[in-house]
């Protein structure tokens, strides 16, 4: 047999242009397992997290208040075990056996990391063989006289360049009559273009042009990135792609189980909740997935009313039942871990064993939950035994298991080319090479030994190789490779997704390789090297790169053009509202294609994207807060709670509304909510006790007919909502509160200043009998700011308004009929969009909706979810 061996040559293609029987091309890995299978001491193979667990015990039966590595082991046992096998395997990998050199005078002792090393070793437990012990193994094992069957062994590169190790080894093939020699290079240096694009795509296009300009019979293309765009490109010229993916964590079947142990803890995190309950390949049933999701939208915490009412309509449905209720209910709420109180692995256990059962269920099925139910089992078996597991340690063992995979958009073709990953891998004779991704093509980093750990190491025979000789061999290693090729083609971009890339430093060794004059520099001949695309093709249209030409026909120039802000879709019967409440009034009074959007054609947002956060998940909390306190003062026949019965309601409702406010890094914020939350609504109550205003009703529900005209038809729309705060004044009217949490009162106070306050003279028509709303006290109440916007001195200081509700609520009627009117023709309007184009001097919607005694109200374009449909946010593709 005779075995190409080189540093890099692991994933190489045994054959290509000169196939043949009994030769193979070997990396380390790759020779290190056919000399064991010659051997015959090959040995199952163990993963990395089960040995990182391994040497753990092994360092903790090593451990005390006084060793080198005690405080970190304390604070994060994983990774410092992590940290210290690599070093251990590392230097085993170049033959340390754990011993240390005697004690000489005046020669300083081993360091702690090496007596931590050689402690560990010899600390009892088992350590399950890794690579390392395999290739420290051959030295001893080669001494057996089982026959190898192998006769000629080629080195890609010096013999010289290998790490001490390998060099012993070599000798020893060599001692058992294996012939050894160094494959010579041809010292030909090929034509070197280096194609530096902007972005990815420049560079897709121009690439996929190159290699459809030529024969590719004895092409060879390095794929060191994703070639995604690169694949888009090359069907446009009906060639095979690459299917090169990028390794990701980001997979669905790769978040589940981190997910998973990461929504059972307390406190709940429900943004990583809902990410589980709609993650493709969700463990949740989707029917319960749904009713949980809805409880998160109304409150975003779990244990709320929202939250058992969806648990009580999950067993209510037949299909999915009460069990499921309860497990979905332990898991999620009522049996949360609580990291303080000391979670066994025992009882991570417990609860991962429902997931595992749905995996299970599934792995018949889907190879994808298979392969997951296996990882999950892994890390069962890792944290099982463990005393105490923080989430730390969870997080780190999962990461460990759950490594990044690699995933291709379009799955590989087969092509006329030689594909590799990496230059190093070329070991054939090939006219072209078009390295894609040449900056992505840099090899792991290696461990940098301290000098006096390297000095310690080599009195006992291990001689460590440094980094710059590692990086030297995978230099020397490409530069042998580029011998190979007539012509090669580098492929670089400047930019990705807004950041720039940065260079490989490899770019210096191929440029200085190239033949060139004696006065000029390296950066000299790189730029004479490098092309731009723009630079590619002449007037003519003649395409040319690298040898290779190809004519370009001219296109008709096309640009994406705005959306248009008007969209006439034919008249619609079906468009008339079949009901409304103030949230859809107001969209549609605003604009009618986000109406025609959400409500007609039923768009919306990912589920898991409408969890309340923020300013939204605040108003929720505080709303509730003085809801709960309402409630409790009623039945006692109180106006006003004490302080300390709102921080309890405060309390009791943040986890189940707020949770957001409770998880790690939160602290200085939540102290700040509580802080306003409690003040502002005792000033609530307070106020309304001095005003004279009892409040009767929270989220008090109405339904009224709004009658209206259109078109010359009558229309009937049934208006249906909820008022915050309902209550009485001194005088027996109905007083309405809509209480509001925003970063500034300035835009509420400036709309009932106006007269333009829709939204109170709305519930004042909606709680009245009269079709037109009585002048009666409202008002908004601003949470975060403690304070009132109102015309009505019962809540302080009164804004003077320029209108009352009456007038303002008949210009909101003669909107409603005159954009019913417009929508039910077909002319749909995006207001922003059509306001930025009414030219200069032409009176804009506002000024038209005046003079027609309209109500104009402006559309709510910043928490509006189709600003890209409409155009406004600037992309028109």
């Amino acid at each position: 047999m005779k075995i190409e061996f080189a540093w890099h040559l692991d994933r190489a293609p045994w054959a290509y242009t000169q196939p043949g029987l009994n030769r193979i091309r070997v990396g380390r890995k790759n020779f290190t397992a056919l000399l064991q299978t010659r051997l015959g001491i090959t040995r199952p193979d163990t993963g990395h997290a089960e040995r990182v667990s391994q040497y753990l015990e092994g360092l903790r039966k090593v451990d005390s208040t006084d060793a080198w590595f005690h405080k970190s082991f304390e604070v994060d046992p994983w990774s410092t075990a992590q940290e210290l096998l690599a070093a251990r395997d590392d230097a085993v990998a170049n033959g340390w056996d754990g011993t240390l050199p005697e004690w000489q005078p005046g020669v300083p002792e081993p360091s702690p990391l090496l007596q931590t090393l050689a402690a560990a070793e010899k600390a009892p437990g088992r350590l399950a063989p890794s690579l390392a012990d395999d290739i420290a193994e051959l030295v001893t094992a080669l001494d057996s006289p089982l026959p190898l069957g192998i006769d000629h062994l080629v080195l890609q590169h010096p013999e010289g360049s290998f790490p001490q190790i390998w060099r012993v080894i070599i000798g020893k093939l060599r001692n058992r009559g294996v012939q050894v020699s160094e494959a010579v290079p041809t010292g030909r240096a090929p034509r070197l273009t280096v194609l530096t694009a902007e972005t990815e795509w420049e560079a897709a296009e121009n690439s996929a042009r190159w290699l459809a300009a030529g024969d590719n019979r004895s092409t060879a293309v390095v794929a060191s990135d994703s070639t995604a765009l690169l694949d888009h490109y090359l069907a446009g010229h009906g060639l095979p792609a690459i299917g090169t993916g990028t390794p990701s964590i980001w997979r669905p079947q790769d978040q589940l189980i981190p997910l998973f142990f990461e929504v059972i803890w307390s406190p709940p995190n429900v943004q990583l909740l809902a990410e589980l309950l709609t993650l493709p390949g969700s463990p949740v049933r989707r029917d319960a997935a749904r009713h949980l999701l809805n409880a998160l939208k109304q409150e975003p915490g779990t244990g709320g009313d929202a939250w058992t009412a969806a648990i009580s309509a999950i067993a209510a449905d037949p299909q999915l039942g009460s069990e499921l209720a309860a497990t979905l209910s332990r898991l999620f709420c009522t049996d949360v871990l609580v990291e303080d109180e000391n979670v066994s692995g025992t009882q991570l256990a417990e609860r991962a064993e429902w997931l595992a059962g749905r995996l299970r269920a599934r792995a018949s099925k889907d190879d994808a939950a298979k392969a997951t139910a296996s990882l999950l089992q892994r890390i069962l078996a890792l944290v099982t035994p463990l005393p105490r597991v923080s989430r730390r340690d969870l997080r780190r063992i999962i990461a460990s298991v759950i490594t990044p995979s690699s995933g291709a958009l379009v799955t590989a073709e087969a092509g006329p080319w030689l594909r590799l990953g990496h230059l190093a891998e070329l070991a054939d004779d090939v006219d072209q090479v078009l390295w894609w991704g040449f900056q992505s093509s840099r090899t792991p980093s290696v461990r940098r030994w301290d000098t006096h750990d390297v000095e310690a190491l080599s009195r006992v025979g291990v001689h460590l190789p440094t980094p710059e000789e590692l990086s030297a061999l995978e230099v020397s290693q490409t530069l042998a490779a580029t011998s190979r090729t007539r012509n090669l083609l580098l492929v670089q971009i400047e930019q990705r997704d807004g950041e720039r890339v940065e260079g490989d430093p490899l770019l210096e060794a191929l440029t200085a390789a190239q033949p060139s004059r004696a006065d000029e520099s390296l950066s000299d001949r790189l730029s004479a090297l490098t092309c731009r695309p723009d630079s590619l093709a002449d007037d003519t249209g003649r395409w040319s790169l690298a040898g290779r030409q190809m004519q370009l026909a001219a296109v008709p120039q096309h640009r994406p053009v705005a959306p248009r802000p008007v969209h006439q879709v034919g008249p619609n019967a079906a468009l008339v509202p079949e009901r409304l409440s103030f949230t859809q009034l107001s969209t549609l009074l605003g604009c009618s294609l986000a109406w025609v959007l959400k409500h007609k054609s039923h768009l919306t947002v990912p589920a898991a994207a409408s969890v309340p956060s923020d300013n939204q998940m605040l108003g929720l909390f505080a709303h509730k807060v003085v809801e709960v306190l309402q409630q409790q003062l009623r039945a006692e026949h109180r106006a006003v709670p004490e302080r300390e019965e709102v921080r309890a309601a405060v309390e009791r409702l943040l986890p189940q509304l707020a949770s957001e406010l409770l998880l790690p890094g939160q602290k200085s914020r939540l102290a700040g909510v509580r802080a306003t939350i409690e003040t502002t609504v005792m000033t609530f109550f307070e106020q309304l006790q001095h005003g004279g205003v009892v409040l009767q009703e929270m989220e008090k529900e109405f339904v009224k007919d709004l009658h209206f005209t259109a078109g010359g038809n009558s229309y009937t729309v049934e208006v249906k909502g909820r008022a915050d705060a309902v209550g009485i004044d001194a005088a027996g009217r109905t007083a309405v509160v809509d209480l509001k949490w925003t970063n500034s009162d300035k835009y509420r106070r400036e709309e009932v200043q106006r007269g333009e306050a829709l939204q109170l003279a709305l519930y004042q028509w909606a709680l009245s009998p009269s079709e037109l709303p009585p002048d009666a006290p409202t008002a908004y109440y601003m949470l975060k700011q403690g304070s009132f916007a109102s015309t009505h001195p019962e809540f302080g200081s009164a804004i003077q308004t320029s209108q009352d509700p009456s007038q303002l609520w008949q210009q909101a009627v003669r909107a409603v009929e005159f954009t019913v009117e417009e929508v039910l023709a077909g002319r749909i309007t995006a207001t922003e969009p059509a306001a930025n184009a009414v030219a200069k001097g032409e009176p804009g919607a506002d000024a038209i909706a005046e003079a027609s005694g309209r109500l104009h109200m402006k559309p709510n374009c910043k928490y509006c979810d189709f600003g890209t449909l409409c155009g406004l946010k600037g992309d028109y593709s």
